[in-house]
Order: structure tokens, then sequence, then C-alpha cells
């Protein structure tokens, strides 16, 4: 598992208040209930913290998976 996967891993899954284990690649709004617009803010705070890096909120709103959120760190840190 990459670094950048396994601290999205630990995000998500503190801000969701869900075991690890209940997040994959499909996690998003429609199949986790607790992923709301609240834990999504603090969510993309979090990764600006973790990663020191800015997320345009447009760059924000377009983030609706786990994976997509994995994928666009790949690209802005990488």
């Amino acid at each position: 598992m990459s670094d950048i996967r396994s601290k999205c891993l630990d995000i998500f899954s503190r801000i969701m208040e869900v075991s690890p284990s209940l997040i994959n690649d499909e996690t998003n709004p429609e199949n986790l209930d607790q992923w709301d617009s609240l834990t999504h803010v603090q969510m993309i705070s979090e990764l600006e913290k973790e990663f020191s890096i800015e997320i345009d909120p447009e760059e924000g709103i377009e983030l609706e998976s786990f994976k997509m959120v994995v994928e666009f760190l790949k690209k802005k840190i990488l």
C-alpha cells in the first residue's frame, strides 16, 4: 500500500469514524452514510494539513470517492 493511500485511509477512517476495513476504492458519499458535506470539508482540511498542500474548492468538490482522492493526491504531490 502506498504511503499516500495509507495516510488517506487513516484520515478517512478518523474523520468518518469508521473502521478502515469499510473503506475501499469504491467508497463514496452514496455508500458511506458518514460521508456528508461536513465530513467532506473536514476531510479536505485534514488532507491539506497532512500533505502540506492547498486544495482549491473546485478541486475539492470533484473528489467524490476514495479512489479519486488518492489519485488526485498522487498527481498533486508526485
